[in-house]
């Protein structure tokens, strides 16, 4: 019995010491209809090379995507993390193509996972827990990528993709830069205002039942808002009439993070949707300026002390 153990010890390790590395990479091809539709949205959307990837988290096999230039060249990076859970805000070809495709067409490598449990994937996914790590695990996948700089790399997510990257930066030091965009911040006000969000976290957090107001601390970045890495500068985008995830869980996690100096701009678009849909163009112009300014550019990190005349 004692050597079972060890033994199943030894392939634990060796699984996990594999993590990030791709077992599979195949084309992902658009259909005319997609092309057509984000034509005027996406343009030069036959300059991206899309893919789908199978990658190793936590020894699981796990499915993500991958956005890339066609032109040879050695790119800055962004992991793309998806909101919703299980299959619902799951990547789709024309999420993928929209998001990761306009992302990718100002001259970045885009990565993103499905997170485990999804899409072909092994394991189950407990919003905002274990697999926090496949999100981190794309950071050997980007290893992998030739045109890949890895020593350049940004981060963003919506919504429940918002939450991953708020953990995320709490576990990494590596990213330059992050964005968030309607991200859940306070899971505790997010079942206040939402009581459906309670059978989420009841079915996919561990041990809820008994364990609820630890669970919910965890996957709450105002809880932990001074653990955020502060040599990543934040961009927060929230529209203020948001009824998924309210503004005023960013707006209490922007003072938390002033409190702290951490180099944070927040913009909250008045009266836009969850996905921001009324100011789109500059969501997208303001993600675009945070990353090639941290990011692409390297640009050192703002004085956040009081200063000047």
């Amino acid at each position: 019995m004692k050597k079972l153990l060890i033994l199943l010890f030894l392939i634990s390790i060796s699984s996990c010491a594999q993590d990030g590395k791709i077992i599979s990479k195949e084309p992902l091809i658009l259909s005319d209809s997609i092309t057509t539709r984000l034509e005027k949205s996406v343009p030069h959307l036959d300059a991206i090379q899309f893919s789908k990837i199978t990658y190793l988290s936590d020894g699981l096999q796990v499915t993500g995507y991958v956005a890339e230039p066609k032109k040879e060249g050695n790119y800055p990076c962004i992991i793309a993390n998806r909101g919703g859970n299980r299959e619902f805000g799951q990547w789709t070809p024309l999420s993928i193509a929209y998001f990761m495709g306009k992302m990718a067409s100002w001259d970045y490598v885009v990565v993103a996972s499905q997170y485990r449990g999804n899409d072909g994937g092994e394991g189950m996914e407990q919003f905002g827990g274990a697999e926090v790590d496949d999100v981190l695990n794309l950071l050997p996948v980007l290893e992998q990528l030739p045109k890949a700089d890895t020593s350049r790399i940004g981060i963003e997510g919506g919504s429940r993709g918002g939450m991953m990257t708020y953990l995320s930066l709490k576990n990494s030091s590596r990213f330059k830069a992050a964005v968030v965009v309607a991200g859940m911040a306070d899971a505790h006000l997010s079942i206040k205002n939402r009581a459906e969000m309670e059978t989420v976290f009841a079915e996919l957090a561990p041990n809820y039942a008994s364990d609820k107001e630890n669970q919910l601390n965890q996957r709450s970045a105002v809880q932990w808002a001074d653990e955020i890495c502060k040599t990543t500068p934040l961009l927060i985008m929230h529209g203020s009439a948001d009824w998924r995830v309210s503004p005023e869980e960013s707006l209490t996690l922007v003072n938390k993070l002033y409190e702290y100096k951490h180099p944070t701009r927040f913009i909250l678009f008045e009266g836009a949707d969850h996905g921001i849909s009324e100011f789109r163009k500059d969501m997208f112009d303001a993600m675009k300026s945070h990353f090639d300014r941290y990011v692409r550019d390297e640009s050192p990190l703002p004085e956040m002390k009081p200063h000047g005349g």
